[in-house]
């Protein structure tokens, strides 16, 4: 009786507001949203402005009203004000009586205690605190109580549990790509609906489709900016709204007139946010705004420290702005940060404001510098695959450095950087933008200007791996005469690698013969392995053309040698591919398609799209004579690989020859519908579908990361295993992998101690077992 009369009169069911919209996608995130809430009595829905957090948390609360018999209660905090108005604010939305007293957190879950219900509290963002304290006591006194929040931060009270509500998915309009798949992401069907609300007329159709795709993508996924987009259709097509989103604030500046304020535009909602930082905060965000990518903890420290802005702060006030929604945490083993694209912009435009850009863009150019240098540094060694893969994770960031440095005048430091990159550029497919930025730091550099010789030599090799020659010899002789009268002998010796490269890409392998023997003398007298390394293989490679297969052979077991060494990659691979491609020749096909399978997977693994494209092509050699058809689907792969990386077969003079040999002879075997239609399905497997079919691996593990496999082994030591499992003893082991049969004996020792075992029928079996999981 007196729980009852404690009870005062209030509304029974849901008090979820209908919606008006349609409510679009998010089945995911509602089933996980559910799942958290049946589990916990506080779920607090977390994220920047815009993503819809409110619109889930209200369908979550709609769903799930049957399971509480006093209803759901949801309460917009958005217009309140002050603390001490959030008890009272929930009391009145709950239907209970004033209290004389007046309402305190105390006094309100006292009132609760009976009830079983579900508490909404919308956008606790800017009343944290209070928010925060209220819920800890209604949680406390009403057990029957549950809470459900929406806020750009968490309460941080004990058993909450939160919710990252993400973007909605976008799709990136690629070649190939149609109008029809577009709708199966969420991110465009939220467009579309819009649009047909304000325009009934509209279509998705193949003109406009990548527009549409283009547009969500750049608003990442943000449902508020996506709506704000849509209801531009009416006066704008959607070519126009595409090409005007170089400012999203300006352009996205108009919505619903009956939604909050901070909600009607997006500047206004991440105002709405920016307002709610510290000035510290406020001051993070507005430097962390230079980096267009995804960046890591110290790159922020060391580009973002600075005048009033203490290094040793930089990691807790990065904290918060991850928890008030400002920054993103990107899923991953490494810690990386990211803004969205709206925020950062409106981050860039505060950076602007302050008159401190300049000193900011300094320094990241400074952090990409000393990245470039410690890449060039450790590049060749066993850390090249990490190293590789850093760089693909950080090259936004590093372009914007590179852009800074050239629009501020200072060629010389991005001369530097380029230059310092030059094997990256190569080994990602980067070609034409490596030259790109070595060729304005050139043409806007003085002659004597610190790095200008590197830089042109880097430039004509760039320049002749895409097959552009034309001035390459001037490129070189300005590098010369930029060096001075007594260059070093490694300067001289790139010098001469790259007139050989130069003479190998118009298919002169004579003429290339004289520049590459000499840069090989050159090197001899140097330490620098990565050079000496390279022309081993570009002059076994010129041997191999020129018909002399007994010193071809002996430079191709050297690179393989040296560069097995010192465990690297990327030129190992490439001289286990020539080095298969010349055995094949000679008589000895099982171990040439051995070595370029081999090659392949070391190329997979690094994500070398050029060398994946040459190794296919070269198995698609070796297989046109015995099985056409398998060779017809190679080929096609073998030509979307090459699509991917941006490079032509055509400036591979070592296997144009083959291509057209294959293509020939498929043409003879099958009729020529055949072949296209084999190709065709090549072209159209991705990356991991054409390496197992290649290898014969299963797809679904191809798709692994296959550095995992040989641990705990070393990579050569992994090389090493799998021939004892194929029966090969030591000598023959050490003829195989080019190195000597006492490094061999060492490499099995070794196997044997870490993995515990007494006889090599055991290291066989591991290794067998090894290959059974990663297909698995």
């Amino acid at each position: 009786m007196l729980r009852m009369m404690g009870r005062s009169p209030h509304r029974t069911g849901s008090d979820v507001p209908a919606e008006i919209t349609t409510f679009v996608g998010r089945r995911r995130e509602l089933g996980e949203a559910r799942a958290l809430l049946s589990s916990s009595r506080l779920v607090t829905l977390n994220g920047p402005g815009g993503v819809g957090k409110t619109r889930l948390a209200l369908r979550v609360a709609d769903q799930a009203r049957r399971a509480f018999p006093d209803g759901v209660v949801v309460v917009e905090l958005a217009e309140v004000r002050t603390a001490e108005l959030v008890p009272h604010t929930v009391a009145l939305a709950s239907g209970l009586l004033d209290d004389p007293a007046g309402w305190t957190a105390e006094t309100l879950a006292e009132r609760l205690a009976s009830r079983h219900l579900l508490l909404v509290l919308d956008n606790c963002e800017h009343l944290v605190v209070p928010c925060a304290l209220l819920v800890r006591r209604i949680l406390a006194r009403a057990p029957d109580v549950h809470v459900l929040t929406t806020s750009r931060e968490p309460l941080r009270i004990a058993g909450e549990h939160t919710y990252a509500v993400p973007p909605l998915p976008v799709p990136t309009w690629a070649e190939g790509s149609r109008a029809a798949d577009l709708e199966q992401y969420d991110g465009v069907r939220l467009f579309l609906d819009r649009a047909r609300a304000r325009e009934p007329g509209f279509t998705l159709t193949e003109a406009t489709a990548p527009h549409v795709a283009e547009i969500c993508q750049r608003l990442d996924g943000i449902p508020l900016a996506i709506e704000l987009a849509a209801d531009r259709v009416r006066a704008l097509p959607v070519e126009e709204i595409n090409a005007r989103l170089g400012s999203r604030l300006r352009l996205l500046t108009t919505g619903d007139r009956s939604a909050s304020a901070r909600h009607q535009t997006l500047l206004a909602s991440i105002a709405w946010s920016h307002d709610l930082c510290t000035a510290p905060e406020q001051l993070l965000w507005a430097r962390l705004s230079v980096f267009p990518s995804s960046f890591v903890m110290s790159a922020a420290e060391a580009v973002c420290s600075g005048d009033d802005l203490p290094s040793d702060d930089v990691v807790d006030l990065l904290t918060e702005l991850v928890e008030k929604s400002v920054l993103v945490r990107e899923q991953g083993s490494e810690a990386r940060f990211r803004m969205l694209g709206a925020i950062r912009e409106f981050g860039h435009q505060r950076l602007a404001d302050s008159g401190g850009i300049a000193a900011v863009h300094d320094r990241l150019v400074g952090w990409c510098a000393q990245l470039a240098t410690a890449y060039r540094e450790g590049w060749f060694g066993p850390g090249q695959q990490e190293w590789s893969r850093r760089l693909r994770r950080e090259h936004q960031n590093i372009a914007a450095a590179l852009r800074f440095a050239l629009d501020g005048r200072r060629p010389a430091r991005a001369m530097a950087i380029a230059s310092d990159l030059n094997l990256y550029w190569v080994t990602a497919g980067l070609l034409s933008e490596g030259r790109h930025w070595l060729r304005r730091g050139v043409e806007e550099s003085e002659p004597g200007t610190p790095g200008r010789a590197t830089a042109l030599r880097w430039l004509a090799y760039l320049s002749a791996c895409l097959g552009d020659v034309v001035d390459v010899p001037r490129l070189v002789a300005d590098a010369r005469s930029e060096a001075g009268g007594e260059p070093e002998p490694a300067d001289l010796g790139y010098l001469c690698f790259v007139e050989g490269i130069a003479q190998l890409t118009i298919g002169e392998s004579y003429s290339a013969r004289t520049p590459l023997a000499e840069a090989l003398r050159l090197f001899a007298r140097t330490d620098d392995f990565v050079g000496r390394t390279h022309v081993l293989l570009s002059y076994g490679v010129t041997q191999w053309l020129c018909g002399e297969l007994d010193s071809a052979q002996e430079l191709l077991r050297e690179c393989l040698h040296v560069s097995g060494i010192h465990h690297e990659t990327t030129l190992h691979s490439s001289s286990l591919l020539h080095l298969g491609l010349l055995l094949r020749d000679v008589g000895e096909p099982a171990v040439a398609e051995a070595m370029v399978l081999e090659a392949l997977q070391l190329k997979t693994r690094c994500d070398e799209s050029t060398g994946q494209a040459m190794c296919l092509d070269a198995l698609a050699w070796f297989s046109v004579a015995d099985d056409p058809r398998r060779g017809a689907t190679l080929a096609g792969c073998a030509e979307a690989a090459w699509r991917r990386s941006g490079a032509s077969i055509e400036r591979v003079g070592a296997l144009r020859r083959f291509r057209a040999a294959s293509l020939e002879h498929l043409r003879e075997q099958l009729p020529e519908r055949v072949v296209d239609a084999l190709m065709t399905a090549g072209a159209e497997l991705s990356t991991t579908q054409a390496f197992a079919y290649a290898t014969g691996a299963p797809a679904g593990g191809a798709g692994r990361d296959l550095a995992g496999i040989f641990e705990p082994l070393t990579e050569r030591e992994w090389q090493v295993a799998q021939r004892v499992a194929e029966g090969l003893g030591n000598r023959q082991i050490a003829g195989r992998l080019a190195i000597s049969p006492r490094t061999v004996d060492a490499h099995v020792a070794h196997i044997l101690t870490k993995l515990a075992f007494g006889s090599r029928t055991q290291v066989a079996a591991w290794v067998t077992e090894r290959r059974r999981s990663t297909q698995a």
